[in-house]
């Protein structure tokens, strides 16, 4: 009875090594691994395993789509030139990424309080001389 129901949830859940990841986003597994250091809002593994960890493909999934959002198009030739709007948008989206990859609320605050607080001051709404 065990047995058939692990074999049910093997076969409804989907999983990914560093392998498949790889392969779905076009990079080396060494790129896999720098994204899996340097990245905060890539997902946890399920599960680490003796041949490594492994994710719920539907988490690399989602976390994928989140990476591919458009961002504001770039001017005729120049360099990005993002708006104030523009980068308000960029750190609502990627609180939304820290949100849905479960980072701890105290986290996400640390993660977008100082760029907020940047932006403020970019605006004129922030004296960093006067707080």
């Amino acid at each position: 009875m065990a047995r058939q129901a692990m074999m049910w949830l093997m076969s409804t859940i989907k999983l990914m090594g560093a392998a498949e990841i790889a392969q779905m986003l076009n990079v080396s597994p060494s790129r896999v691994h720098q994204i899996l250091r340097d990245d905060v809002a890539f997902p946890e593994p399920v599960a680490v395993l003796s041949m490594g960890k492994v994710w719920n493909a539907e988490d690399i999934e989602k976390w994928h789509a989140a990476r591919q959002a458009p961002r504001p198009a770039k001017s005729q030739g120049r360099p990005d030139q993002w708006t104030l709007d523009d980068l308000h948008q960029a750190l609502d989206r990627y609180e939304r990424i820290l949100v849905s990859s479960g980072r701890t609320p105290s986290t996400i605050q640390t993660y977008v309080d100082r760029p907020r607080r940047f932006l403020r001051w970019l605006a004129g709404d922030y004296d960093p001389l006067n707080t």
